[in-house]
Formats: structure tokens, C-alpha cells, sequence
């Protein structure tokens, strides 16, 4: 979710959210859940050999993240869409990214478009134990982002 930091200018200025996930959504993560999770579990007894998905309650969808920002940022935020793969890893490549990076994001965000990337109950509640409370959302990050960008 640190990832949509970038993405300010397109947000308070012409009021586009680009990121092409889909419609069924995604359970991002706060990396700052990822960092206590790695702390707790390499330094607290009880965690050898398990693993645990990083999840998120929260399903973040294109549509869903334009409809927070444009509550946040009061003025309307249009979702950028999903439909052409070749033209967004091209223009991935056209800002800078090497070839290899372009075309991994493309197969990423093409696997969220087409099949999400979901979580399921026992998921989050497992990562809630580990951190012991409720794993952050997204909404509440683009809530801090927002305090930041208008202070």
C-alpha cells in the first residue's frame, strides 16, 4: 500500500488513480505490518518453522481505492481502468523501469485484474494473532497519507 505514496500528483491533481487492480481486489498490506511480523517472528519463541500469510481484512479494488480518494480528498477520482497490458508495460519501460521490471508488474497487475488476489478469514485472523491486533488497511493508510499531504 506504501506504494500509492508516488501517486500524488496524479491523485490531487487531476484526480486519476492508475494502479490497474481489478475489480475483485486485492488484500494489501501495510509494510509496516510486514516489518513488526518479521521482528516478532524471528525474535519471539513459538514461530520456528511456521509461516504465516501477510493479509490484509481489507479487499482493495481500482474502483474502491478511486472512491477513497475521492472521499479523502473531496473532489472526484476517476479509476484509470484495467484494459490494455501492452500499452502500461510500455509505458513502464518509457519512465525508466528496465525490461525485466515492466514485464514483471504487467504479470502482476494482470493476475490481479483477472483473478484478484484474495485472503480468507482464518488468514487475516492468524496474521492479527501474530501482530496482536487487527492487520492495517488501506483506507486508514490513505487517511495518514492525506493528513500528510495537507498539513
Amino acid at each position: 500500500m506504501q506504494n500509492d505514496r508516488h501517486l500524488k500528483p496524479l491523485l490531487t491533481g487531476p484526480g486519476v488513480y492508475p494502479e490497474p487492480l481489478g475489480n475483485q481486489g486485492i488484500a494489501v498490506v501495510d509494510v509496516r505490518d510486514i516489518a513488526e511480523a518479521a521482528a516478532i517472528s524471528l525474535t519471539e519463541e513459538g514461530h520456528a518453522g511456521k509461516t504465516y500469510d501477510l493479509v490484509s481484512s481489507e479487499m482493495l479494488s481500482g474502483p474502491g481505492a478511486a472512491a477513497i480518494w475521492s472521499r479523502l480528498l473531496g473532489k472526484d477520482v476517476k479509476y484509470a481502468g484495467h484494459g490494455d497490458f501492452d500499452a502500461f508495460e510500455a509505458q513502464l519501460r518509457k519512465t525508466g523501469n528496465p525490461s525485466w521490471l515492466a514485464y514483471d508488474l504487467r504479470v502482476m497487475f494482470q493476475g490481479y485484474v483477472e483473478r484478484g488476489f484474495s485472503h480468507t478469514e482464518s488468514q487475516t485472523a492468524r496474521f492479527a494473532a501474530l501482530l496482536g491486533r487487527e492487520p492495517g488497511k488501506y483506507s486508514s493508510y490513505a487517511e495518514e497519507l492525506t493528513k500528510q499531504w495537507t498539513s
